[in-house]
């Protein structure tokens, strides 16, 4: 069995990812013939402004291991992004046939026993079956294609993948959420690590949705964040108490106004 501590994550590119900025400020240069030798300055200034069109020819690529379920959720982030997954077909998974075990299984001695005798139980069919197929002749990839059903979700699996600064953002934006799954958003720790590691100028930008929009766009929030709709409210309320004032308003002066005493008025 494996853990959330065992989940890796490794930049394939960090050289390349190091001169990013640079590259899309040279993309973005020919929009109005910027001379190039202020290529970094536009980069930067493209990427905070969120004009990432000249970022599309760089890609931001990771190899990952993690829970084969984990995996098949990451790569449902199919736009921007290039994808190849261990296959269960041709890889012999005789010996990695270890389980991803939660931490609040982990945590618990009966959960985590169960879970162990489960593994081994596994193990032990899987071998049996592939005994039997090669006493009938059946061995390597074609034995692996009629085994592969038997392989539990919580297998651990190696994927790479690339992503443009797009689809990383984006990425972020759903994973780091604290309503993400834990192995996925632990993934997205990882990755955000990794690149910092080497360009801290995108921290600003790989950051949750909530805390990037200012408000929570999920139906069952943390909390950490009002929902829309709240601050939909709130703009409202200062509008009414602004008219009221007969002053003119724009929603950036609604929250200059004392909601404390909006009650008493």
């Amino acid at each position: 069995m494996y853990s959330i501590d065992d989940i890796r994550v490794e930049l394939l590119n960090p050289e390349e990812v190091k001169n990013f900025i640079k590259n899309h400020g040279i993309f973005a240069c020919q929009c109005y013939m910027t001379p190039e030798k202020y290529a970094e300055r536009v980069g930067m200034s493209c990427l905070k402004e969120g004009h990432t069109s000249g970022s599309r020819a760089d890609m931001f690529k990771f190899r990952i291991i993690a829970p084969r379920y984990c995996c098949d959720q990451i790569m449902r982030h199919s736009v921007g992004t290039a994808i190849n997954c261990q296959s269960q077909r041709y890889v012999d998974m005789d010996d990695n046939f270890s389980i991803y075990v939660p931490p609040f299984v982990e945590n618990s001695e009966v959960l985590s026993d169960l879970y162990k005798i489960y593994e081994d139980n596994c193990k032990a069919t899987y071998d049996r079956i592939r005994n039997l197929m090669t006493s009938k002749g059946i061995t390597g990839e074609k034995a692996n294609d009629l085994m592969r059903t038997m392989l539990p979700i919580g297998v651990e699996c190696n994927l790479t993948m690339g992503f443009t600064i797009e689809a990383l953002i984006h990425f972020m934006h759903k994973r780091l959420c604290v309503r993400a799954d834990a192995p996925i958003r632990k993934v997205a720790q990882l990755m955000r690590e990794a690149v910092l590691a080497v360009e801290p100028r995108y921290e600003e930008l790989f950051v949750p949705q909530c805390q990037a929009n200012m408000f929570c766009p999920e139906k069952h929030g943390c909390g950490a964040y009002p929902s829309k709709e709240e601050v939909q409210n709130l703009i409202e309320i200062g509008k009414q108490c602004c008219k009221n004032k007969k002053k003119s308003v724009t929603p950036f002066d609604v929250f200059e106004i004392d909601l404390g005493k909006l009650d008493k008025e």
